[in-house]
This record gives C-alpha cells, structure tokens and sequence, in this order.
C-alpha cells in the first residue's frame, strides 16, 4: 500500500511540474503573440484623416470646426466668469466636447476613457496628458471636497485644447 501512494506521489509531482512548464509556455507565447498582433492594430487617425483630405462626405462631417471653435470659446470664458468653481464647471465642459470629437471619430464605449483607450499613444502625442485632464475631472466630479488651483485649471485647460487642436478639430 505505501508503495501505491509513494508512485501516486510521484506522478503528482511529475505532473504538477509539466503543468507549471506548460504554463510558462503559453504565457510567454500569448505575449509574443499579443506584442505581433498590435502591429495589426487599425491607424484610426490616420485613415481619418486620410478620408478627410480625399474630401469624403462623411470625412468632411467629422468636425465641424466653427461649432467646436464657438463651443471652445464658451468654455473658456466660462473659466473666468467665477473663479474658483468656474474651473471646475470649464473643465467639465470641455472634457464633453472632446467626448464629442471622439464620438465624431467614430470611436464607440460608454464613457470618454472607453473611447480613449481605443486610441494609439504613438499616433497621438497629447494623449497621454489627456488622460491625466480626464482623471482630475473624474477626481472633481466624483471625489467630495476635491479642489483645484487656478493654475492647475488653466494647465488642465490648455491639455484639452492641445488634443482638440492635435485631432484638428480646433485651429
């Protein structure tokens, strides 16, 4: 009887051991796997913009600039109507309108950060700050008693701006 468990014993080990190999395995080949497929990954701007200089109908609906410009303009004057919570309500505002330029991208999800992961860092050079504008709103519209300094405001502000002028939805 010892003899059974001492060989049953054996083959667990055996086991256990080819399984942890095999696992490293996969592991290692969906990484390699997973790095190759993102060269795959669609230029989204690019094949926007693309469209857009062959002047395409829907290219040429994509960004209707002077309504952004208008739009912009509002949200900045509203920065300064009341400061300190006239940031907050600006910067609010223009993390939508750049809600609105991804949906005009054609980029679906539920929420901003959704559309936002969708794009390529290495297309985009403000985007990454623009994540960083996204999580200060989230932090002012969701955490209680988060506040901001004025020149943080006007910096957030100019992030937005700078990735609506990059998408060229604002001149």
């Amino acid at each position: 009887m010892a003899d059974f468990f001492g060989k049953l014993e054996g083959f667990y080990y055996t086991a256990r051991t080819i399984f942890i190999i095999l696992d490293v395995v996969f592991l290692v080949g969906f990484f390699i796997v997973l790095r190759k497929a993102l060269k795959y990954r669609p230029d989204l701007i690019s094949s926007l913009r693309k469209k857009k200089e062959e002047g395409t109908e829907a290219a040429q609906s994509e960004f209707d600039t002077e309504r952004y410009a208008k739009v912009w303009e509002k949200i900045l004057e509203k920065a300064h109507s009341a400061p300190p919570h006239s940031f907050t309500l600006a910067i609010m505002a223009a993390d939508n309108l750049v809600g609105e330029a991804l949906d005009d991208l054609g980029l679906e999800g539920e929420h901003i950060a959704d559309k936002l992961q969708k794009l390529n860092p290495k297309e985009l050079k403000t985007l990454e700050n623009l994540w960083r504008a996204h999580r200060i709103r989230n932090d002012l519209v969701h955490t209680a008693g988060f506040e901001i300094k004025e020149s943080e405001a006007k910096e957030i502000l100019n992030i937005f701006e700078s990735f609506l002028k990059e998408l060229g939805v604002l001149k």
